[in-house]
């Protein structure tokens, strides 16, 4: 029995090993239906805007991140596919183990009836119980005989359970083997697909470098206009940093000042700023209750859409030697579509900015949201706006409905994406 033991232990942390194995499968399982969700939302805005993007960087950007889903999915079915023969080796020890439990029990199993025919050959059950010295060794024998056949009948139904286990082992060993073949089928289809999206990608890259004067230019208008965001926003914040500082009596008076000033100018653009100017200084001290900084990774997506442009430097997708620089993140969506707060706060600023229309900035304590390229606005300066509440709709840029998103700590511009939460 202690042997019968040592091999039920031995099978119990086999299953264990196992059992945590199935955690990585559910995170495999996670990431591939994640990734499958990312190639849907893609597909379904290129076919939106399907006729509206023909050889434009809008175009390139959404063929560039239909490819890096596409490999995504290649690697995943790999990483499945390894997982498997992980599973299988696994499943082989634990069927190892089980061999090794049966042959045990039927070995044992087959010494007592040995020693039970070899027994009943000399004495009965009856004359063993009957040639008792006395009646509490009749006890005993009788308590004796009654384990034995209890032990008996457990060595056999431990004999079932293990049989019907071993059965099951291997016809999960089947399944994952099948499993296997046909995720070695989908990497070669995927891979044909993948190869067929870089052409398309070619083809695209060639016909807008057919236009590449034109580009440059469209370049160079980009970073203009992200200049002048950056310019807007960092001064809407330094004056809005600088009205937390001045006593409810000053900041009357600015706005009284402001007020005179407005009608004493002719000039509209200047009109604009001294308003602005005046409702920065009478913005409420409270701006948000709620901790933004605590949000990480949980914040609402802006809008229905997949990021086309990541964050930070890196090499133009058609012009060969050109660096880009984006201070947030591109989000390409479907036409007209909403565009909302991502967490609750009080609107800073709202400016347009020649290359990316609309611009909204919204307050959350020391942090800053920026919404870039919108087609109209729907919110004014100093209104509170509660999450998920729309600020506007996307426009187009680069052919595409696209949107340009930035999270600001202060004057510091952050990566918006590990911010975001899953859709």
């Amino acid at each position: 029995m202690k042997k019968y033991s040592i091999l039920i232990f031995a099978f119990l942390l086999t299953f264990s090993t196992f059992a945590q194995k199935q955690k990585s499968r559910a995170a495999l399982e996670s990431d591939k239906k994640k990734n499958l969700q990312k190639i849907a939302q893609v597909k379904k805005i290129l076919n939106e805007t399907q006729k509206e993007k023909q050889n434009t960087l809008g175009h390139i950007k959404a063929i560039n991140q239909q490819i890096d889903n596409q490999q995504n999915k290649i690697n995943l079915a790999l990483e499945d596919i390894e997982l498997i023969k992980v599973e299988m080796l696994e499943i082989q020890k634990a069927q190892s183990d089980l061999f090794k439990q049966l042959n045990a029990l039927q070995t044992e199993y087959s010494e007592t009836i040995y020693r039970e025919s070899k027994n009943s050959n000399k004495l009965t059950k009856m004359g063993f119980l009957f040639s008792s010295g006395s009646i509490n060794e009749l006890f005993l024998r009788y308590k004796y005989l009654e384990q034995y056949t209890e032990n008996r009948k457990h060595q056999l139904l431990q004999i079932k359970k293990i049989g019907e286990m071993l059965k099951q082992r291997q016809r999960t060993l089947l399944e994952k083997k099948i499993t296997q073949q046909n995720l070695i089928n989908i990497v070669k289809i995927e891979a044909k697909s993948l190869e067929a999206l870089r052409e398309k990608q070619d083809l695209i890259v060639k016909g807008l470098n057919e236009k590449e004067s034109d580009l440059k230019s469209e370049l160079e208008k980009s970073k203009a206009a992200l200049t002048s965001l950056n310019s807007v926003i960092s001064n809407a914040i330094e004056k809005e940093q600088k009205a937390r500082k001045v006593p409810a009596s000053r900041k009357e008076k600015q706005i009284e000042i402001a007020e005179r000033e407005k009608k004493i100018l002719g000039d509209r653009e200047s009109k604009k700023a001294v308003v602005k100017e005046a409702e920065t200084a009478s913005r409420p001290n409270k701006i948000s209750s709620k901790n933004f900084g605590a949000s990480k990774a949980r914040l609402a997506w802006p809008v229905d859409g997949f990021v086309s442009d990541k964050f930070g430097v890196k090499n133009h997708p058609v012009l060969k030697g050109l660096k880009v620089d984006n201070n947030g993140i591109d989000i390409q969506a479907s036409p007209n579509a909403p565009v909302r707060a991502v967490f609750e706060g009080v609107v800073l600023d709202i400016s347009q900015i020649p290359g990316l229309n609309n611009v909204v900035a919204i307050q959350h304590g020391d942090y800053y949201t920026v919404y870039a390229n919108l087609e109209n606005v729907n919110v004014n300066i100093n209104q509170q706006v509660s999450l998920q509440q729309q600020i506007g709709t996307v426009a187009y840029k680069d052919g595409s409905p696209e949107i340009n998103f930035q999270i600001w700590h202060n004057f510091s511009k952050l990566n918006p994406e590990p911010w975001l939460g899953s859709k």
